[in-house]
């Protein structure tokens, strides 16, 4: 198959890692864990860098330009062909929506910076809504990519520095040590920030170097038990695969036993075991980039057209996964590393690097233009716009700076005023985070009716608190709008004689410094003997309806929303809202919204068209639909009963 020389145990090893992440995408019984296959590649590609550096850097042979150009005409033709065709297809399939966000995603895979956007999103790789995104998987190519431009200055200049290959040893391993510790720290923190970002990656593809310069040692060498190294590292990652699951910080300190287990693999050197050296394993190791890169999306439209397909459905798309991918490796991934040999490294490069930036320019006006919305007609179009959140491009004000880089942090965030704003007889203010913008619209019309006039004080993540808590990256600008909301805020209590609290209640509710902030807010209001509106979180569903529902509607489909009910979900919101019912009880001058109050039971707003927008949060149309119900409900009674008290 191939010379003497090669790791026939590290191909198998991919392959494995290979397997574990398809069949864990791919929900197949007992791969709950099958995302450790990521750590392990991460382990793989340390190794071959410092494989790859150290041996040209001792023979005064590394030339960084012909590293970075090999690299990239290995990782990029593939990745381009994949998110060209898909483009191609999604044309044809996808809604405007969808359209849009897998272009952002085609220019953020491209330029490998994929992980800091779905950071920015504060996206959780575990989370039902991660499904949308087309290209998620591409998180992994930029970490590593950014490991590739920043590792070889670093050891270059290391090597220099450090004469002796014990001191470069001990400093790779305290840099690994500081990662690691970084990551467990960031694991309590910022999920999101773990899981996505180089800084508490690194470690996991240092310990793969290390790997390597300990392979480099004499002493090892001589003594290294190869069999009982390999038997151990399979026992960890079988471990692994048994007691980790989606719950778990990670990669955080449970990671390592994946990182201890791929190593030791690596280090054993046994190219002989029959179960890392057949002719499947060696072929599916050789094809797994190629694999890796068209399993999701064909994941992702198998779950666009079959939202709940059984076991053996998607053992068929396995196969189809890794049948393609190998397909693509074969006319794909060879044929243009070989062809780029035949033309120069240079030329390869140069062209590759056209083609992507011709694409990225297609893929950028694209997004700019929302996907082509004319491609579903005016009926489509006249639907869409009100399945969205309340925000300034369709003449609300919820000031969602996370989202909306034209907004700036300071006193345009608290300028929202709705309602009744010409002859008010009561001033309310409306103080939360996006679960209080979702009801901009909501108490836009009650405030009408009611001659209330409502200020609403509403950004991402920005919990009804009086602290530094926060629900999302503090990276973001919308955690200094949040500060400066909360001050706002206080200083100006007194002005409104009524105050309406909303937010992701179940969120906040597991966060001590949320519920102690929370407290302290309300103690306050009370101390101003002002009355406090309390509302509840909208149904929550397993998935983002919004999304599912458009993709129905584009398919000139019926939407039936019960297959995506969640009985756990209700029950963790029924008992959000019970303490919220003790909060209330505990509070004079409180009255408490519930679902009851606000939302259909058939979770349906108008002509089939749900509430929900995302899965968690309601549109603007399931805002105005909810002040509907509230008022057929007698919510106009209950309100006005409650403010003349």
């Amino acid at each position: 198959m191939q010379q003497a020389t090669f790791r026939y145990d590290i191909n198998g090893l991919r392959a494995y890692a290979l397997l574990l992440v398809v069949f864990y995408h791919f929900n197949l019984p007992l791969f709950h864990a099958g995302f450790i296959g990521v750590d392990i590649f991460f382990v793989i590609s340390g190794y071959f860098m410092t494989k790859i550096i150290f041996n040209n850097s001792r023979n005064h042979k590394f030339n960084i330009k012909v590293f970075f150009s090999a690299i990239f005409i290995r990782i990029v033709p593939p990745l381009l062909f994949v998110t060209l065709i898909f483009y191609c297809v999604s044309f044809f399939i996808l809604n405007p929506g969808d359209f849009q966000y897998y272009c952002k995603y085609i220019i953020k895979s491209l330029t490998f910076t994929s992980n800091i956007s779905l950071l920015k999103e504060a996206d959780d790789y575990f989370a039902a809504n991660s499904a949308r995104n087309l290209l998620l998987h591409t998180w992994s190519l930029s970490v590593e990519w950014q490991f590739y431009l920043l590792y070889p200055f670093l050891f270059i200049l290391l090597n220099k520095a450090i004469k002796r290959p014990k001191g470069l040893i001990i400093t790779l391993s305290l840099l690994l040590l500081s990662s690691l510790l970084f990551s467990v720290y960031q694991s309590t923190l910022n999920r999101a920030y773990d899981f996505y970002m180089l800084t508490t990656r690194a470690w996991e593809m240092l310990a793969g170097g290390l790997v390597y310069l300990f392979e480099c040692s004499r002493t090892t060498q001589q003594n290294r038990p190869a069999v009982l190294c390999k038997l151990v590292g399979i026992g960890l990652l079988v471990v692994s695969l048994i007691i980790i699951n989606e719950k778990d910080p990670w990669p955080g300190y449970l990671a390592s036993l994946v990182v201890i287990g791929s190593s030791l693999i690596i280090f054993s050197r046994n190219n002989r075991l029959r179960f890392f050296n057949n002719r499947l394993i060696y072929t599916l190791g050789l094809a797994s980039y190629s694999i890796y890169l068209w399993h999701w999306p064909i994941h992702f439209f198998a779950n666009y057209y079959l939202p709940h397909p059984s076991t053996l459905t998607n053992i068929l798309f396995v196969g189809l996964s890794i049948l393609i991918g190998y397909g693509s490796y074969r006319f794909i991934e060879s044929k243009s590393i070989a062809w780029a040999k035949r033309k120069g490294q240079l030329f390869s490069f140069s062209f590759f690097l056209c083609i992507a930036l011709i694409f990225i320019g297609l893929a950028d006006q694209t997004r700019k233009h929302s996907g082509f919305p004319w491609r579903g007609g005016e009926s489509y179009l006249s639907v869409i716009n009100k399945i969205k959140m309340p925000s300034p491009e369709n003449g609300w004000c919820f000031y969602s700076i996370a989202t909306d880089h034209q907004l700036s942090v300071g006193l345009p965030g608290v300028q929202c005023k709705i309602g009744d704003t010409t002859h008010p007889q009561v001033k309310a203010l409306l103080f939360g985070d996006s679960y209080a913008g979702q009801y901009i619209p909501f108490w836009h019309k009650v405030g009408e009716k009611n001659a209330i006039q409502i200020q609403a004080v509403t950004t991402n993540w920005c919990n009804p608190s009086t602290g530094n808590d926060f629900l999302g990256p503090r990276t973001s600008p919308a955690y200094q709008q949040c500060l400066f909301n909360r001050h706002y805020v206080l200083d100006h209590i007194s002005d409104y004689n009524v105050i309406i609290l909303a937010g992701s209640w179940t969120k906040a509710f597991a966060n001590p410094h949320a519920v102690e902030g929370l407290h302290e807010l309300i103690s306050r209001i009370q101390q101003k003997n002002i009355p406090l509106i309390i509302m509840d979180e909208p149904y929550q569903f397993a998935e983002n309806i919004g999304d599912r529902y458009k993709q129905q509607l584009w398919r000139h489909h019926y939407f039936d929303i019960r297959p995506y009910t969640s009985v756990k979900m209700d029950n963790r919101i029924k008992a959000t809202s019970q303490q919220l019912d003790q909060l209330s009880a505990n509070t004079v001058q409180t009255l408490h919204l519930r679902r009851s109050d606000l939302f259909s039971p058939t979770h349906y707003a108008v002509d089939d068209i749900p509430y929900s927008l995302d899965g968690g949060h309601i549109s603007v149309l399931g805002s105005l639909a909810a002040e509907r119900y509230f008022i057929a409900q007698g919510g106009n009674e209950k309100l006005r009963h409650f403010l003349k008290q």
